[in-house]
């Protein structure tokens, strides 16, 4: 396993025992993310705030060719080159296409 996807499972690991464990929410379905919070949740760390980051390797989405379709297979499958993780199993189908739709806003004409 490469240091990315461990680096990315600890972040995961991490942000999901930062919620608490409130009985009266907890009985409740959970609410759907949008694509700006999944994006801000685990993709901000390589990618930045404004997508231009390129931390780890990442790609600068500003300068991205890829549209948001493109993007949900990167996101769902990773990158060929291996810098980006697979979130597939991670993510529902719903939760990849939100967050592929918002990194697609981040693009620059």
């Amino acid at each position: 396993m490469g240091f990315q996807k461990i680096y990315i499972l600890a972040l995961l690991g991490v942000l999901s025992a930062c919620g608490g464990n409130d009985s009266s929410t907890s009985q409740q379905p959970k609410a759907a993310r949008t694509g700006k919070e999944i994006y801000t949740s685990i993709c901000v760390a390589c990618h930045g705030v404004d997508g231009k980051a390129g931390t780890n390797g990442a790609a600068d989405l500003s300068k991205s060719n890829l549209n948001a379709a493109g993007m949900a297979y990167i996101i769902e499958n990773g990158s060929l080159s291996g810098k980006m993780a697979s979130y597939k199993g991670i993510l529902n189908p719903e939760e990849i296409k939100s967050v592929a739709a918002y990194a697609a806003t981040l693009k620059h004409p």
